[in-house]
């Protein structure tokens, strides 16, 4: 009987701890600041973007991932480039994801970008989730791959010019180890870009005024986005808060609207801090 009056004790504490987890661990990617990659002809990727074949800007030529033949074992995609008709013009074996995207480069090329995120229920696209990306120049002409390189965990492929891949990643906060023996300094988010010509040594084009992101948000539970506007000479970084207001049947709606807006370019300069329109 003692055993039994534990049990009884106990189980509902049980029941209660894994109804906190339903409701909090279903959607791991609840809470994370989401991410949007506008490229100049308006075409978008964001958390929700699942429609494929998936557009190469600049250009008329389509992606599409396709799972390769072992992928029960490997669980790897083929890339397929496709013309604007949608006819397969060739295929890139183990390099394709669900979460790919494309532009225009010199020379005929495209640069292409694939991406390992791991959200559960959006497609990328959620802070804190990327895993690392493959970073590969196409020549269209035979599908000859030459460059193909990796990107890290976090570093958010933008876009390229010339030999240069230009990335955006959130910073890190101080770190105190060996009972404060060995202090790692607070990072702030940056810009950087990666050259082709010398992969391993990343240059950093802008810091920001913050680690994770700007004190922008409205209210405690408010939502965060960041949308990355690709310009002709940089990127407009634009951070979004959730405020909420009144609709007519007595209801509190959030609305996204912007708080801080970085002009950041991708040549040596300052970069320009404006205020929300």
């Amino acid at each position: 009987m003692r055993g039994f009056s534990y049990f009884q004790r106990v189980f509902p504490m049980v029941i209660a701890v894994l109804a906190v987890f339903s409701l909090s661990g279903c959607n791991p990617d609840s809470g994370a600041v989401s991410q949007e990659v506008v490229y100049p002809s308006g075409y978008a990727r964001t958390p929700y973007t699942w429609e494929e074949p998936i557009p190469v800007e600049g250009t008329d030529w389509l992606l599409q991932p396709q799972k390769a033949a072992d992928y029960d074992k490997t669980h790897a995609y083929d890339l397929q480039f496709l013309d604007g008709d949608g006819a397969l013009l060739y295929e890139l074996p183990g390099v394709g994801r669900p979460t790919m995207r494309g532009e225009a480069a010199e020379g005929g090329a495209v640069w292409l970008c694939s991406e390992w995120w791991n959200t559960v229920h959006c497609n990328g696209y959620m802070d804190g989730s990327l895993t690392q990306s493959l970073i590969l120049l196409v020549d269209t002409a035979d599908g000859e791959v030459l460059f193909q390189e990796k990107a890290g965990a976090g570093e958010l492929y933008l876009t390229s010019e010339g030999t240069r891949c230009y990335f955006y990643e959130s910073g890190e906060p101080e770190r105190i180890e060996w009972f404060g023996l060995v202090r790692t300094p607070e990072k702030n988010a940056r810009v950087f870009f990666r050259d082709a010509l010398d992969w391993q040594n990343p240059q950093t084009v802008y810091v920001f005024d913050y680690v994770y992101w700007p004190d922008v948000a409205s209210y405690q539970d408010s939502r965060l986005k960041t949308r990355f506007c690709l310009e002709e000479s940089g990127v407009r970084v634009a951070w979004e808060s959730t405020g909420k207001i009144l609709t007519s049947d007595g209801k509190y709606l959030p609305v996204f609207s912007e708080k801080a807006v970085y002009e950041v370019p991708f040549e040596s300069g300052a970069a320009a801090v404006l205020a929300p329109a």
